[in-house]
């Protein structure tokens, strides 16, 4: 009975040792079908890939760094379709894959990256986002909001000072803006200014001639290919205080701190009233900066303003005009006028005639809206033919309303500046 056990359980073992050889020669057999020709052998990844957007492009760079066997990278897009093949040379350190993509439609592409050998391995592949633009994102710099103005640029000279407005937030893509003038030589050059600067200057200016302008983004960090805003024209503006003007700084012979009851005469303006008068009810003339004197008070301290000296004005009692004046003849042209006030005592009783007169109208700029402040003022004026001008500082008393009320009221820094019509 016990050899009939045995040979029963002989025999089974028998049978699953057969049956287990079988089964993996089978699955022997199946895997080399799968592989065919051997183990699959797989080149090294590309490392670091990195794509940079452009204009209808990209520039799709990475890094081949462990393996030797690399020859060439591949770059597919399309879902596969399209694709480019980039030849590589290994050496024994890190090589770079370094290539331009063109001629692609402005929309998000997902790219696909893959180094190959000789024997046509290729490596697992490694995928990665980029963009191009085109005109859909240059229509939206066409926008006049987007290009960045010149909001000033006054010459003297061959010197240009100009000045950029602030852009708004959500511009705050912008690299640079360029500057296109002409030289005093008659070329054309350019001036980069950098967003995060708002004052250029030019010392090789050409006086009277137009400035352009426009500004450049970048439409992602790493972009290859910057956008431009369209370009626009800007007419500068010429000071010509010195060639019109005497004194606009009153700066020349100051009266110093006896002012008291006269009317001074001041270098290079008509008084009004005539210089030389005595009254004890009107005070005109020059002063320093935070001298005290008898018909003044005590004049502003030393600002922004500049210099040394301002004019001073006061009238008791009116109604009466004081200020100074001169006569110009300006030629064609638009016409800046620039200056700054400073008001020490209340203005009841009295209007401005701080300003200009032209074709017999005057027109003036208010007094600063608070006492002890500074105002800076601007007058824009068009002259279409050659005339005379007059240039006023100085206020009209149009009540009779006591020394306590009349206006102190000084002035500095009168300005010229003028562009072309």
């Amino acid at each position: 009975m016990n050899k009939i056990k045995k040979y029963v359980f002989q025999t089974i073992m028998l049978l699953v040792l057969t049956a287990g050889l079988w089964s993996c020669t089978n699955m022997d057999d199946g895997y080399k079908d799968f592989i065919k020709e051997g183990e699959v052998s797989y080149t090294g990844k590309i490392d670091s890939l990195h794509i940079y957007a452009g204009k209808n492009r990209v520039n799709v760079k990475g890094l081949i760094i462990s393996d030797p066997k690399v020859t060439e990278v591949r770059v597919f897009w399309n879902t596969g379709k399209d694709s480019v093949v980039v030849p590589i040379t290994r050496t024994s350190g890190v090589d770079v894959l370094d290539v331009i993509i063109d001629g692609l439609e402005e929309n998000i592409y997902n790219f696909e990256v893959r180094t190959y050998d000789k024997l046509g391995n290729k490596s697992i592949p490694v995928f990665k986002i980029g963009n191009t633009y085109g005109e859909r994102y240059e229509a939206t710099l066409l926008a006049a909001i987007m290009n960045r103005k010149i909001s000033t640029g006054i010459s003297s000279g061959a010197t240009l000072n100009g000045t950029l407005e602030t852009l708004n937030d959500f511009t705050k893509k912008s690299s640079y803006s360029v500057i296109t003038y002409t030289a005093t030589d008659d070329t054309e050059k350019q001036l980069i200014i950098q967003s995060n600067l708002s004052n250029f200057t030019i010392t090789d200016y050409k006086s009277g001639t137009d400035i352009k302008y426009k500004t450049a983004y970048k439409p992602e960090e790493g972009a290859i290919d910057i956008f431009f805003t369209p370009e626009k024209s800007f007419s500068t503006q010429t000071d010509v205080t010195n060639t019109y003007l005497v004194n606009a700084d009153f700066e020349t012979n100051p009266t110093g701190a006896a002012l008291a009851t006269m009317v001074y005469d001041v270098p290079g303006w008509i008084e009004i009233p005539v210089a030389g008068s005595t009254n004890d009810f009107q005070k005109l003339g020059t002063v320093l900066y935070g001298s005290v004197t008898a018909g003044l008070e005590t004049a502003p301290k030393a600002t922004a303003t500049g210099g040394n000296a301002l004019l001073g004005v006061k009238k008791h009692w009116g109604p009466a005009d004081i200020y100074v004046e001169q006569v110009l003849s300006l030629p064609v042209g638009t016409y800046t006028m620039t200056w700054q006030s400073f008001m020490k005592l209340a203005t009841s009783g009295a209007s401005s005639m701080m300003g200009y007169e032209m074709d017999g109208l005057g027109i003036y700029d208010a007094f600063p809206s608070a006492t002890e402040t500074w105002k800076n003022h601007s007058l824009v004026f068009v002259v279409t033919t050659p005339k005379t001008v007059k240039i006023r500082m100085g206020y009209k008393k149009t009540a009779n309303v006591g020394g306590g009320s009349s206006p102190i009221l000084f002035m500095d820094n009168v300005r010229l500046l003028r562009a072309k019509l």
